[in-house]
């Protein structure tokens, strides 16, 4: 429910609250009123006759014609100095039903002699009044129903606008474009204030998206160049004369530096991935690219005497950018063949729903899905920097592809599905196969997810 209808109802809502409880004090006050208007007519009328009594004059002149009585007093004890006042509501005795009775009596003594003065009047009844107030009411709270609901989206045009064009300024902002919010003015303090604030938050986001990716570029750039120099170095240092001692602790040292290195380039790779640097709209033709990532590690999977299997649907083209389908693709082989057994066995399955690699290993050290987060790895390899993973993870994230990571049956299987899925069904490998069904051909390797 949207923020106009929500105070449309609180309105009505307190209309219908406040309403009746109006209706029952004018009600009241109506009654009350009409009562002691009429009290006081016939109270006046008492006292004309009173004072034409004490004057000696004769009062039938002046009450002849109307509903008034003049008696000799026949009560006992003190006079009464104030007048009766006695308000009746008949029923059907002759009398309309929708009447009641308002009764003076007022007492005068005039030439030694004590005379009761009584006149009455009808008025409107309770419940005719109440009925037409009720009718009253019913008629106004569906005018004012009707003009709220239709006075509310006409004025939401105008008096919100501001608003909703907010809204979709920040629905349709993209911090790489570096482009402030196009926002309108407006005379609402309200708006104002909201202007003000997202004009400042969104000017802060872009100037620290800046200060970030200046950052990592400069920190790639500097950190990449030392240690450039430094394998240069052991290069020319490996090339004199040394002993297998010193050779030895060469090595370690040029296998340190390559880790560090692939590790530098993984966190800037996590960085713009986290900055969403790599968006498309294009599909890619993914049979291809995940044919050309299995010749490029021929070589490795050759090495490791491990057998490939591969089934594949032709023409299974997914929207993802070429350099993250080449990376996502590298990381999972390269990870399937790094904690693979010597002579194990990879399986491949792609369709135009989901892609999935699976392979031979021992089981996890930890929870699967704890593999997916930065520098969680599990013992099987030290060659792993522990990133390979998360970096996948988060390709998936990027394209909203959901992923999986299972162990069954000595089987570690990852999908990658291209779309939302509600269950995610495991498919095992039923057997490992001894003859590959897929033969490495002659493409050359041409990716590397480092550059």
């Amino acid at each position: 429910m949207n923020l106009l209808n929500k105070i449309s109802i609180w309105f009505i809502a307190i209309v219908l609250l406040v309403t009746p409880l109006s209706m029952y004090i004018s009600y009241t006050n109506i009654k009350k009123r009409l009562d002691n208007v009429e009290i006081e007519r016939l109270r006046s009328v008492n006292n004309y006759v009173a004072s034409q009594l004490k004057r000696g004059e004769t009062p039938e002149k002046t009450s002849q014609g109307l509903p008034i009585s003049i008696k000799p007093y026949a009560g006992s004890g003190i006079v009464p100095t104030n007048p009766e006042i006695i308000h009746t509501c008949l029923d059907n005795n002759g009398i309309s039903r929708n009447e009641c009775k308002i009764q003076i009596n007022s007492f005068v003594t005039a030439a030694n002699k004590t005379y009761k003065i009584s006149s009455y009047s009808y008025i409107t009844s309770t419940e005719q009044i109440m009925q037409g107030m009720l009718s009253a009411l019913i008629l106004k709270v569906l005018l004012i129903t009707f003009i709220v609901f239709v006075t509310a989206r006409i004025l939401s045009r105008y008096i919100l606008k501001p608003f909703h064009h907010a809204i979709d300024n920040i629905h349709h902002f993209n911090i790489q474009k570096k482009e402030p919010l196009d926002l309108l003015p407006t005379s609402t303090n309200e708006f104002k204030k909201l202007n003000e604030f997202l004009r400042l938050m969104t000017d802060k986001a872009i100037e620290d998206y800046a200060s970030v990716k200046e950052f990592s570029e400069n920190a790639s750039h500097e950190v990449q160049t030392p240690l450039a120099i430094i394998q240069s170095k052991i290069e020319l240092l490996a090339e004199t004369e040394i002993n297998g001692k010193q050779a030895a602790l060469l090595t370690d040292i040029q296998n340190s530096i390559d880790k560090l290195s692939r590790i530098n380039r993984s966190l800037i790779l996590l960085t713009k991935l986290n900055n969403h640097e790599f968006l498309t709209e294009q599909k890619l033709k993914f049979c291809r690219v995940e044919k050309e990532t299995i010749n490029a590690y021929s070589d490795h999977i050759a090495l490791k005497n491990i057998t490939l299997n591969r089934n594949c649907e032709k023409d299974v083209f997914i929207k993802i950018h070429p350099a993250l389908a080449e990376i996502l693709l590298s990381n999972l082989l390269s990870n399937a063949i790094r904690h693979n057994l010597k002579n194990g066995n990879i399986e491949i399955n792609l369709t135009s729903q989901f892609f999935q690699i699976s392979n031979t290993g021992l089981p996890p050290d930890i929870p699967t899905q704890e593999l997916f987060k930065r520098f969680k790895k599990s013992n099987q390899s030290t060659e792993s920097i522990g990133l390979g993973l998360s970096i996948v993870k988060q390709i998936c994230e990027v394209n909203a592809f959901p992923v999986y990571y299972d162990f069954v049956d000595g089987w570690h299987s990852i999908t990658v599905y291209f779309s939302s899925i509600e269950n995610h069904v495991l498919f095992v490998p039923a057997k490992i196969c001894k003859n590959p069904l897929t033969k490495i051909g002659s493409i050359q390797p041409n990716l590397n997810f480092a550059e």
